[in-house]
């Protein structure tokens, strides 16, 4: 590590993840304002480099600044926001005609099959930019998926932010791709022709589909389909929920998700199967060539997708740093190989898929050596189980504190799924591209589709099985950011002290942990403090609560139903809420100083003012408003997601006359009132 700590890419690294960080949540500067900060501080590092400059103090503030620069300006320049012909320039809301063209894939709603369409013009001026296509089930997909689709009169609309608290957010994560928009054909009113423009990722999608068609002859089952689909050509788009869940709570869902697990794979098996071109004068060079041109086509084939060409640059760089020097830690490849992605992609230090990748990888070259060391085995067969289980567990540790930000919860058999799922998945992946070769010339048998579908199931019967497991999964962890940041440099010292034993570090290492246990100390005092009165949103109901320290009461609340919905178990999660009752039933609720006066559809309530009071709108209830806020004078009117969104948008227009605040969870999401 010490080593990895002198290497300059890395400080380079560093400073242009901070840079891009920073452009990202606080946009700074355009980038061509940025580019002349950086070409003067160039100028500045090529008088140090040719000293003309002394390398002091000032000289690594100078580089840092360069770098952190480069940052800012990388991604400016791949912000799709920023971009001239940036789409959005030049539309006309329910004017413009919108020429696209589909890219890429994605999983279908009940009504709709959606795609990743990229914006070719606006009214006959070429433009730049993606959005989100939903076309209707009715409309026959095959008939437009290689055109250019013409849509006059397009009626862009921008993605669904997230309704509740500590809800997944689509609209963020479609941000950070670059998408802001999604637009609708629910009809035939739109024109298509030939797209004279196919490049990479279109070829891509007409490969991969062409592929797809052919299995579909084959008597696959769904769910053999659904697996085959995300092992071989990175589509998880057909898995189902109940399946995906298993894979999750069995700790593999990296089986379902090409990354390095599988370029991996596949290297070593191109790497065994030309490891006879050794024997000539040029083999070597001729062995890497040939390896990197297959994983760059496997990577083709799959879609160019963001896991698999970070995966693929990630590998190429570690085998052109073993064929270039010998004696390169493979961790200098590794942050080579970062360091060139972010720079092409800056958009990749948002994806979770991106840095789980980097930290397993990373997780295994420095962590899996040390427990290694810990048992040396005499037979080969316990030596590679041996090897197997602590290359899991460096991996599982290395990403513990990040999956638990994200996702909240731990497997606790991952383990096991790893030694029974990873000595096969060779064997799976393989035998799998065999089976596409078949299928794509025609010529697969069915005494092929028959054991292959069988191999699929019996690992989709295992994982299950796994799953099934409920107690040994650990689930509502709460990860705040700031606890994450803390157990990784706790993990950091750890390394260093196994590395090599000095009383220093350990003080480093106590010093951590009594940091994390201040902070959890803090949390857990801060969790006493807190009060409030939430209308949560939920389409065609009401759920209402009042939070008390670690106390949540619920409106309706029918245990294990209500307590499923995502939205709430996020929000049990993140709060550190553990004790769930229902709320008592009344028009009529206190909370602080407030009066909460609940109206449903019967559309009683008190005839009278009442002081600091706030109206709750649910079940569409039929009232006068003007009369309403006459008699009562409320402080704010709220409406949720049990109304009738007409009925709303008479409200709010009275409302507004009124002057009376009016909060839609429609359209602002749920309703927090704090004590």
């Amino acid at each position: 590590m010490k080593k990895l700590l002198r290497y300059i890419p890395m400080h380079i690294l560093l400073c242009v993840i901070f840079g891009i960080y920073i452009q990202h949540t606080y946009l700074l500067l355009r980038y061509n304002y940025i580019s002349i900060i950086l070409g003067s501080y160039i100028v500045l590092i090529l008088l140090f480099f040719l000293k003309i400059l002394q390398q002091n103090l000032f000289f690594r503030i100078s580089f840092s600044v360069v770098f952190i620069s480069l940052g800012v300006t990388t991604y400016s320049i791949a912000n799709n926001f920023n971009k001239e012909n940036f789409y959005k320039r030049f539309y006309i809301p329910e004017k413009s005609t919108i020429s696209l063209s589909i890219t890429e894939k994605l999983k279908p709603n009940k009504y709709s099959n959606r795609f990743v369409a990229e914006v070719i013009q606006v009214d006959q001026k070429n433009s730049s930019g993606e959005l989100i296509l939903n076309i209707d089930k009715s409309i026959l997909i095959d008939s437009i998926y290689f055109k250019k689709i013409i849509i006059p009169r397009a009626k862009l609309r921008h993605i669904n932010k997230a309704k509740n608290l500590h809800d997944f957010d689509y609209s963020k994560y479609l941000k950070n791709r670059g998408i802001i928009h999604q637009l609708y054909l629910n009809d035939k009113r739109f024109t298509k022709e030939n797209n004279k423009n196919i490049g990479f990722s279109k070829l891509a999608l007409i490969f991969r589909n062409s592929l797809q068609e052919k299995l579909k002859v084959y008597s696959f089952t769904k769910n053999q389909s659904a697996v085959i689909n995300a092992l071989l050509l990175g589509q998880r788009h057909e898995i189902s929920s109940e399946l995906r869940d298993n894979y999750i709570n069995a700790g593999a869902i990296h089986i379902l998700a090409i990354s390095g697990l599988h370029i991996g794979i596949i290297f070593y098996f191109l790497n065994y199967l030309f490891q006879h071109l050794l024997q000539f004068e040029r083999g070597k060079i001729l062995r890497t060539v040939l390896i990197v041109t297959l994983l760059w086509l496997f990577a083709f084939i799959t879609g160019l997708s963001a896991s698999v060409v970070r995966a693929t640059i990630m590998i190429t760089f570690v085998i052109i740093g073993k064929l270039i020097q010998r004696n390169q830690p493979v961790e200098f490849s590794l942050v080579s190989s970062m360091l060139v992605i972010l720079l092409i992609n800056p958009m990749f230090a948002f994806d979770v898929g991106f840095q789980l990748s980097y930290l397993a990888v990373f997780g295994i070259v420095w962590i899996q050596p040390i427990l290694f060391k810990f048992w040396t085995p005499k037979s080969f067969l316990f030596s590679k189980f041996w090897e197997l289980s602590t290359v899991s567990v460096a991996a599982q540790l290395s990403t513990l504190p990040i999956s638990l930000y994200y996702f909240h919860q731990f497997p606790g058999l991952f383990l096991v799924t790893n030694l029974l799922i990873i000595p096969f998945i060779s064997f799976i992946l393989i035998l799998g591209f065999i089976v596409l070769a078949l299928a794509f010339l025609n010529i697969l048998p069915e005494f092929l589709v028959t054991f292959y579908g069988k191999t699929i199931d019996t690992m989709n019967f295992v994982i299950d099985k796994i799953a099934s497991q409920e107690e040994f999964i650990l689930t509502k962890i709460n990860m705040p950011f700031s606890n994450m940041i803390i157990c990784y440099i706790l993990i950091l010292f750890t390394i260093l002290l196994f590395e090599k034993f000095k009383l220093k570090i350990v003080f480093k290492v106590l010093f951590t942990i009594l940091i994390l246990q201040s902070f959890y100390i803090y949390q857990k005092h801060d969790i006493k403090s807190k009060k409030e009165f939430i209308v949560f949103h939920k389409n065609k109901n009401s759920v209402i609560g009042i939070r008390n320290q670690n106390t949540l009461k619920l409106t309706n609340y029918k245990g294990s139903e209500l307590g499923k919905t995502t939205f709430l178990k996020n929000y049990i999660t993140k709060e550190n809420i553990t004790k769930i009752d229902s709320l008592v039933k009344g028009d009529v609720l206190k909370f602080s100083d407030y009066f909460i006066i609940s109206i449903d559809s019967i559309a009683v309530y008190p005839n009278k003012k009442l002081k600091n009071s706030i109206i709750i709108l649910k079940h569409s209830p039929k009232l006068n408003m003007e009369r309403l806020l006459k008699v009562i004078q409320p402080k704010a009117v709220i409406a949720d997601g049990s109304n009738y969104k007409s009925y709303m948008k008479q409200w709010k227009n009275t409302c507004k006359k009124q002057k009376t605040p009016f909060h839609n969870t429609y359209e602002d999401g749920a309703y927090i009132l704090k004590e």
